[in-house]
């Protein structure tokens, strides 16, 4: 492992914070797009019964699933980014 100065450190740390507000607000826009899909979902299977219509709701069901699916992959990385910006900020502290 190479060895960083304080400053190479110190604008890591602000670079990954800068990173992780970025996938903060990828969760923001994915958990909106998964309300737009339950929206659909319900207004396409629940409220409608034509075959235009339920195709809507499908298309709602999937788009849910996979903002779910990316909201998880998401705040996983974001759990396991600040836990990297803390081990970085032990090494400066140490």
């Amino acid at each position: 492992m190479t060895t960083q100065t304080r400053a190479q450190q110190l604008k890591e740390i602000e670079f990954q914070t800068q990173m992780l507000n970025n996938l903060k607000k990828w969760i923001r826009n994915l958990i909106i797009l998964s309300s737009i899909g339950i929206i659909l979902a319900y207004w396409g299977l629940g409220v409608q019964s034509k075959m235009p219509f339920t195709v809507f709701g499908v298309i709602g069901v999937i788009l849910t699933v996979v903002s779910v699916i990316l909201c998880v992959v998401i705040g996983l990385g974001i759990k396991r980014g600040k836990e990297n910006v803390d081990k970085i900020i032990q090494l400066i502290k140490a």
